[in-house]
């Protein structure tokens, strides 16, 4: 098993000094452009619990006057039965997107508009009681999900805008 180990750390060696790739932290003034993002609240609880974990991780700083608002919507879809070869299924195929615009505050101007969705599929468990419950802990991990993807194209906008 040794000559597994030995083989995987010259591979990873030899990819990582083929690749012109940096990874660095955020300067200070990248961290005080995110952090003084106001975030605007999102109705419902996913909404609620996607406004959270993106406020979290954006490590917003209440005391910092705010220079960029950032305006999400969520949208879910749930697709019907999916398919299994030769049988009936109980999963579903869910859908969250999140269109986000950034403007800035001082001059009015939305400088980012995009929209970021990811999928899951839930629901195999046959009774009714444990689908609704599968459906709200997907919707729940699915907003987390988006708010971290949100959160890091954040990061990157004001390091690529910087830079």
């Amino acid at each position: 098993m040794s000559w597994f180990k030995a083989l995987s750390i010259i591979l990873l060696l030899a990819v990582a000094g083929c690749g012109d790739f940096k990874v660095r932290t955020l300067s200070g003034g990248e961290f005080d452009k995110i952090a003084s993002i106001q975030v605007v609240g999102s109705s419902g609880r996913i909404g609620q619990i996607y406004t959270r974990q993106l406020k979290d991780q954006l490590m917003i700083d209440p005391v910092i006057t705010p220079t960029h608002r950032l305006k999400s919507k969520l949208s879910v879809s749930s697709a019907s039965t999916l398919s299994v070869v030769g049988s009936s299924s109980n999963l579903k195929k869910m859908t969250m997107s999140a269109s986000f615009t950034l403007t800035n505050l001082t001059t009015g101007k939305m400088e980012l508009t995009e929209s970021i969705s990811t999928k899951a599929t839930l629901g195999s468990i046959s009774s009714y009681y444990g689908q609704d419950v599968s459906e709200s802990q997907g919707q729940e991990r699915l907003a987390k999900l988006l708010a971290d993807r949100v959160a890091n194209r954040m990061q990157l906008f004001f390091i690529t805008r910087y830079n």
